[in-house]
Order: structure tokens, then C-alpha cells, then sequence
């Protein structure tokens, strides 16, 4: 059972190590990246703990502990924190979540560390040897719990902003919330089934095995699910949809003289389109209908935003709809409008996301660029 349990350790460490990788060679290392990068980076400590208590390296596996032990109390904050940052300005994140980490600071250090010094120099702080070992199953179903109730409030976090995400971008597909939802379902799974075996024994005495193995199987088994999942769509393995603002084709410098004909013919009929029939006041507006409306295929226009115009379609239409904002606010036609009838009319379907892209495009609200047009 050990080469079962060696197999998984060492592969979910190592895939864990290279969404690690990807995520921390990827251009714009932004807030949601690194936050993705700590907690792989805890995956990987708390697998190499089980793996050190197999084979009894003793070092290695109480220097993991220290900082594993409590570590329930890290990642909840973590999700929180990574699924805000999806949405909400890298600043506001962390002033929202910087006091999360509190209690995993105070349980690591005047607990776990404690312990883990008194089992590798023998004889010091025996009263933390004696409240872990009797008491150890207790406090890992509190952990389990706290950590729940993390989930539960990250879900009901992501169903918000996934709504706000709707209203940002226009072509958002159901498959891009895959990642997000089977980070949040495939730990929640994981503690559930923690809190069972944990209660479980409690109840009815110790497994013959060690359950810890088991909970750090199924980590495993969720890192390499999701490295499945990231060979046959990007967006699993690492968000570019959210992260980059992107999820077309990315940009391609390699162009042929015949590609380029191709390209300046489609740009010229997406001109047309964009300055004739106005396809962005539809708030509803998607790559595959804008494609539908000048006869091409969705794949083809993509590549024409991404390689040859090197945008996305978020950026492509959204700037058209803050120009055809700052035209609006100079007609009398609109002057009886509020800024939000306008921005609704201009084909956003929240205030809160044309306030956002509107100062990220122009440096200032919507406010401050009428009062400077007066």
C-alpha cells in the first residue's frame, strides 16, 4: 500500500510544482497568480509530510508539520482571497483578508512549532506533546470545520462575483467557471470526507491505517484530475479568462503575407460592422454572434483580435462601448439620462463593471471626465 501512497505523493507534488511553475512564469504575475502559487505551494508541504511520516524521515517530517499542521486555517483565507482577486483590485484584497491569516500565524507558533521542536530535540514543551497526542483528532475536526465554513462562505462569494464577471466581459462561457468551482468542489470533498473519518474515529476508535494517508491520497488524486482537465482546457490548469482578461487564441507574431490579406479583409468587415450596425450596444453580445454578423467562424474572428489586432475580445468591445459612452454624454439627446441610463444604453449591464473599466481605460470616473468636458 506504501508504493500506492509513494506514487500519488510524488506525483501530486510534482504536478503541484508545475502549476507552480506556469503560473510563476506567466506574464503578469498579478494577486490571483501568486495567491494559486502559495497555495500549490502548501499542497506540496503537506503531501511531502505524509511522504516523510511513510518512511520515517524524521527531520523532514516534523519541519513540514510546523507549518502543515494548522494549515486548514491558511488555505481558507487563501480561496477567499483568490477568488476576490479575480474581481476586485489587487489593495482591496489584501486589506479585506490581511487579518485572516492571524489565526493560522498564532496556531503555527504557539502550537504546531512547539510540538514539532519538542519531537526533534526531545524534552522540551512535553505539555504540547501531551495536548496533541490526546487531543489531536479533536482539534482536526475543528480544523475540518472552520475550513467548511470557509467554503461555504467562498462559494457564496464566487456565485456573487460570477455574476459581476457576466456583466464584465461579453463572452464569458459556462466552461470558464470550470476552474474556479472544481478548485472550491474538490476541497470541500476533501474535508467532508476528512470530517467523516475524523468523526468516525472519534466514535468507533482508530483505523488500522493511518487516515491521514488517505486524505492526502485524494489531494493527490485532485491535483492530477485537474492536471487531466488542464491538457484538454486551458482555463482549468491556470485561468487565463480571469488572470489576463483573455481566453481566445493568444497572440501570434508569425504572420505570412497571406494570413495578413486574410486578416485586413475580416478587420475591414469587423470595421464595417462595429461603425454600421453597432453589434456592441447588445449587452448580450458574444464572439459567435459578433462572428454570425460578418459571415465568419468564431475561431477565425478570435484570431483576428488576438494575433493580428493583439486584443481580446473584452478589450475590443468595451472600448467601444466607453467611446460610444463619451459621445453619448456630449448629445442633448441623453442629457435627462443618469451615467448609468447611459452606460446601459452604450451595452454594459452593470454599473459596477463600467465604472471599473471605465477609470482603467481613461484614469478617471465617469464623474471626473464629465466635469472635464465642461
Amino acid at each position: 500500500m506504501n508504493l500506492v501512497y509513494d506514487f500519488l505523493f510524488i506525483v501530486g507534488m510534482l504536478f503541484s510544482s508545475i502549476y507552480m511553475y506556469v503560473l510563476f512564469k506567466s506574464k503578469d504575475l498579478n494577486l490571483s497568480k501568486k495567491i494559486l502559487i502559495g497555495f500549490f505551494g502548501i499542497i506540496i508541504v503537506v503531501l511531502l509530510e505524509s511522504y516523510a511520516y511513510i518512511h520515517e524521515i524524521v527531520w523532514l517530517k516534523y519541519t513540514s508539520f510546523a507549518f502543515v499542521y494548522g494549515a486548514k486555517l491558511l488555505i481558507g483565507p487563501l480561496l477567499i482571497a483568490y477568488i476576490q482577486s479575480l474581481f476586485l483590485d489587487d489593495k482591496k484584497v489584501l486589506k479585506k483578508n490581511n487579518l485572516l491569516l492571524v489565526p493560522y500565524i498564532l496556531f503555527t507558533f504557539l502550537i504546531s512549532v512547539p510540538y514539532a521542536i519538542s519531537r526533534l530535540f526531545n524534552g522540551s514543551f512535553t505539555n504540547h506533546i501531551y495536548f496533541l497526542e490526546n487531543y489531536s483528532q479533536y482539534i482536526r475536526c475543528s480544523l475540518d470545520v472552520v475550513l467548511l465554513l470557509f467554503l461555504y462562505q467562498g462559494f457564496i462569494q464566487f456565485r456573487k462575483y460570477r455574476n459581476i464577471l457576466n456583466c464584465s466581459y461579453s463572452n464569458v462561457e459556462e466552461n470558464n467557471f470550470i476552474w474556479v468551482r472544481y478548485l472550491l468542489l474538490s476541497v470541500t470533498i476533501i474535508m467532508a470526507v476528512d470530517l467523516l473519518i475524523v468523526s468516525s474515529q472519534l466514535l468507533f476508535g482508530a483505523f488500522p491505517i493511518r487516515s491521514q494517508n488517505i486524505v492526502m491520497s485524494l489531494v493527490a488524486l485532485c491535483i492530477i484530475i485537474g492536471a487531466y482537465f488542464g491538457v484538454h482546457q486551458s482555463k482549468v490548469l491556470v485561468p487565463y479568462f480571469l488572470v489576463n482578461g483573455e481566453n481566445e487564441i493568444p497572440p501570434n507574431k508569425n504572420i505570412d503575407e497571406k494570413q495578413r490579406t486574410e486578416f485586413e479583409a475580416l478587420q475591414s468587415k469587423l470595421l464595417t460592422a462595429m461603425d454600421v450596425q453597432k453589434p456592441y450596444l447588445d449587452q448580450e453580445l458574444t464572439l459567435t454572434k459578433l462572428a454570425t454578423s460578418i459571415a465568419t467562424t468564431d475561431k477565425k474572428l478570435s484570431a483576428l483580435l488576438n494575433q493580428y489586432l493583439n486584443t481580446s475580445f473584452y478589450a475590443y468591445i468595451n472600448n467601444y462601448r466607453i467611446e460610444e459612452f463619451k459621445k453619448k454624454i456630449q448629445s442633448l439627446e441623453f442629457k435627462d439620462l443618469t451615467i448609468e441610463g447611459i452606460a446601459y444604453d452604450c451595452g454594459f449591464k452593470s454599473k459596477a463593471s463600467f465604472y471599473r473599466l471605465f477609470k482603467k481605460e481613461t484614469g478617471r470616473s465617469p464623474h471626473e471626465y464629465i466635469k472635464s468636458q465642461k
